[in-house]
């Protein structure tokens, strides 16, 4: 069925229009309209371009998903640029659609199921690559400014949520250790692909100039500058040192607050559900913990609740676990957790000076991703950062800093 589909077409193929009207065909109603419109602003999405389709019933009746689109600037011929993209499909194909059966199979209670966008299909093909997912907005789900720090109540669901994914990546590898294992192999992070290295080190260096700018004046100067040296080195021996740990997990790789949306009731989260799993790999849970709080949390908050977040997670790994009956001391001991929370957090704190500088900026501010040419040979897209205002200056001044006096204050430096 090809229907007639009006709005922001922009970046989507023949193709991809025809497996859109393909997924829209299964609803069985008759269609009278599809406008297609695009989702967010400049900075919100890199690795995808996000629209929303509306398709309008001739009984009257609505339907609404989520597609993205890989964008062109992407579309160039290296295949792990192509994988980053995969991620997700292989997330929504394989791995999510597993930790529920595992739940439903389990008899878990339907609050302490694993929540995620339903997923309409995805089309693999090259430059073509799409996923249609349920638009999450009609059930009320909504993301926070990305500019105000999550509250205790806030991190604490999100937290929970953690938990509760990465309690079943332990389940499967204990059921399904070939399945498992197989995941952990294909899914990998952009940046510390051995075959993106080079590129990714320019990227990283041009990226750290910029940065480094910022903090020309900062009481934190010789901190940031010795982390960020040796950023790129550190983050790889982490990598090489636990891949395929028996600690290891399916983590969600990129936990900042776009990409957590939330269900409010009497103006407070009640329930909360991650989207944009492109940078999901393997990982200690530490990894998805740290970016987490070092990235969506301020030095005040974390003053007075960093520690009870700790044992919270902890404790809610064990409550998740204890339905497939294994304890979390078995499983990933607090032991364990605490020596890893300080072994990640140096590279940790790296990936938040990245983070901060780009999430905190508005959409004005936000850096343009650009194609280089190096003698004739198309790179990976880099950034291209631009000015930041003073007020902005100021936020993302006190974030990183704050973010590196909790690192003080926890141990978690005392090799600077």
């Amino acid at each position: 069925m090809i229907l007639n589909i009006k709005g922001d077409l922009e970046n989507i193929t023949k193709r991809q229009l025809k497996f859109i009207c393909d997924v829209i065909s299964k609803q069985k109603n008759v269609v009278n309209e599809v406008i297609i419109e695009n989702v967010g602003e400049k900075g919100d999405n890199y690795g995808s371009q996000v629209k929303r389709i509306n398709v309008q019933f001739e009984n009257g009746k609505e339907f609404k998903m989520i597609a993205k689109v890989r964008p062109d600037i992407m579309k160039i011929e290296n295949e792990t640029v192509k994988s980053v993209f995969i991620n997700e499909i292989v997330m929504f194909n394989e791995v999510l659609p597993k930790f529920k059966e595992l739940q439903e199979n389990a008899c878990v209670p339907k609050e302490d199921l694993f929540k995620y966008p339903h997923c309409y299909g995805t089309l693999d093909e090259r430059d073509n690559e799409i996923i249609l997912l349920e638009d999450l907005s009609v059930s009320n789900f909504f993301t926070s400014d990305k500019l105000k720090p999550l509250d205790n109540n806030t991190v604490k669901l999100v937290l929970n949520n953690i938990a509760n994914m990465h309690s079943l990546s332990y389940v499967l590898g204990r059921k399904e250790p070939q399945l498992f294992n197989k995941i952990l192999d294909t899914l990998f992070h952009p940046l510390f692909h051995p075959d993106n290295m080079t590129q990714s080190r320019i990227l990283l260096e041009n990226i750290a100039k910029d940065f480094d700018a910022i903090f020309e004046t900062s009481r934190y100067r010789n901190i940031i500058v010795d982390v960020m040296q040796n950023f790129v080195n550190a983050t790889m021996k982490l990598i090489s040192s636990d891949k395929k740990s028996k600690y290891s997990v399916i983590q969600h790789g990129d936990l900042w607050t776009n990409n957590i949306m939330f269900q409010i009731q009497d103006n407070q989260p009640s329930m909360c559900t991650f989207i944009d799993y492109q940078l999901s790999r393997d990982s200690l849970p530490v990894s998805d913990i740290i970016y987490f709080v070092f990235n969506c949390t301020d030095y005040k908050t974390r003053l007075n609740h960093y520690h009870k977040w700790m044992d919270f997670y902890h404790s809610e790994l064990d409550r998740h676990l204890s339905y497939f009956d294994l304890k979390v001391e078995d499983v990933y001991p607090r032991q364990k957790f605490d020596a890893d929370l300080k072994r990640y957090a140096k590279a940790g704190l790296g990936m938040t000076f990245f983070v901060l500088n780009f999430s905190l900026r508005s959409s004005q501010e936000a850096p343009d991703l650009v194609m280089e040419d190096i003698d004739g040979v198309k790179q990976i897209p880099q950034f291209k950062m631009g000015a930041l205002t003073d007020k902005t200056f100021k936020i993302i001044n006190e974030r990183v800093e704050g973010v590196i006096e909790s690192c003080l204050e926890y141990g978690y430096l005392t090799n600077i």
